[in-house]
């Protein structure tokens, strides 16, 4: 419990507004300006593409809130797992409910979920549903001159065949473009996203010009931490605010639970060494439970084998030295490779080298230290 009167400005969650957004501004203007030339007549279409945790959802609201300010209509909506035909469906469902509103409120609507679409609807064949789609998306974009229809999909590689939508999306945008309306989509996704699609690899991401999230600056992440502490009474060490941001890796999501944590931990106003090692363990162990299990048990034996390798050493590995240890393990080599690309694929291992013979490690230091703990345990 906390030591402290002052209320937690750290409290974490998918989607919650940190307590300062620092260092996405490069982001920032560069969507505002594609969604400029949307507003001129040529739309521009993006994906933002990032690691969990990089702090995509964040972005996404941040970028609707101030688009709402200038005064442009955004809807924005988080995909799950489900047919192409039943994302459409509810997609145009979200923009019926926004355009019959006014615009006058803000919309969240999360594509999956009842959004009051009939069922009959979703027993359309898809190209019924991408018809009413399309005519949906003309009414939403004509509702009033002079401002921009910005259609916001967080998650969309959780649809099934994301491809195949990203396809479809792109046809109908360049219809309603022939017909002079403009629309501006923005999806989010890993930074896989593209990685699956092949022969359509090229035109997409022309299409959706990729903004990829990176993790934060080390002086963004600090002042992250710092400067949501300047009113609360409370004061980290420097050296508490130094390992925050260096466990953290940068990742906003780790940045705000291990600042909670620590907040909690305080004595006496103040967090040092002692208060961050009782702050660190429960923030671990918060995402760990949150994340880490789910993504293991999501892996194969094979997989769970070729990570625990690559996690076993803090410097990237070469794809032949990780090939020779998890064959010692029982993973062949093209089974390895295999799951080499299935773990980058979902931003599990990061691949550092170009060419056919990559260099793989485990960047994200909480998930490696999970990792680790596993084999200990094992």
């Amino acid at each position: 419990m906390s030591q402290t009167a002052s209320a937690n400005p750290f409290r974490p969650g998918s989607g919650i507004f940190p307590p300062l957004l620092t260092g996405r501004e490069p982001e920032t203007t560069m969507l505002e300006a594609r969604v400029a030339r949307t507003r001129e007549g040529h739309p521009q279409h993006t994906a933002l593409l990032g690691e969990w945790a990089i702090g995509k959802t964040t972005l996404l609201m941040h970028w609707r809130r101030r688009l709402e300010e200038a005064g442009d209509r955004v809807v924005l909506t988080m995909a799950y797992p489900q047919s192409s035909d039943d994302f459409f469906a509810r997609l145009a469902g979200s923009l019926e409910s926004a355009s019959g509103g006014g615009w006058g409120t803000k919309v969240d609507l999360e594509i999956g979920l009842d959004v009051g679409v009939a069922d009959a609807r979703l027993r359309k064949p898809g190209r019924a549903v991408e018809k009413e789609l399309r005519a949906t998306l003309r009414r939403a974009a004509q509702l009033g001159k002079g401002h921009t229809l910005v259609v916001m999909v967080d998650d969309i590689d959780l649809v099934a065949a994301p491809g195949d939508v990203l396809l479809q999306l792109r046809a109908i945008a360049l219809e309603l473009y022939a017909a002079e309306v403009a629309v501006a989509f923005v999806v989010a996704a890993s930074r896989g996203l593209f990685g699956s699609i092949r022969d359509a690899h090229e035109p997409l991401v022309r299409f959706f010009e990729p903004i990829s999230l990176g993790p934060l600056r080390e002086v963004a992440a600090a002042d992250a931490i710092t400067m949501p502490l300047a009113e609360t009474g409370v004061a980290f060490e420097e050296d508490v605010v130094a390992e925050i941001v260096e466990l953290s890796g940068g990742r906003p999501y780790y940045l705000q639970k291990l600042a909670y944590y620590a907040f909690d931990a305080a004595e006496g106003g103040r967090v040092g060494q002692a208060e961050l090692r009782v702050a660190f363990e429960r923030a671990f162990a918060s995402v760990s439970q949150e994340i880490f299990a789910a993504r293991w048990s999501a892996m194969s034996p094979a997989e769970r084998r070729v990570v625990s390798v690559v996690a076993s050493a803090h410097d990237a590995r070469s794809s032949g030295e990780i090939e020779g240890e998890a064959e010692r393990l029982g993973v062949s080599p093209p089974a390895t490779r295999q799951s080499l690309r299935r773990l980058t694929a979902r931003g599990h291992v990061d691949r550092l080298a170009s060419g056919q013979r990559g260099r793989y490690a485990v960047g994200d230091p909480l998930f490696r230290r999970y990792l680790e703990l596993r084999a200990c345990d094992g």
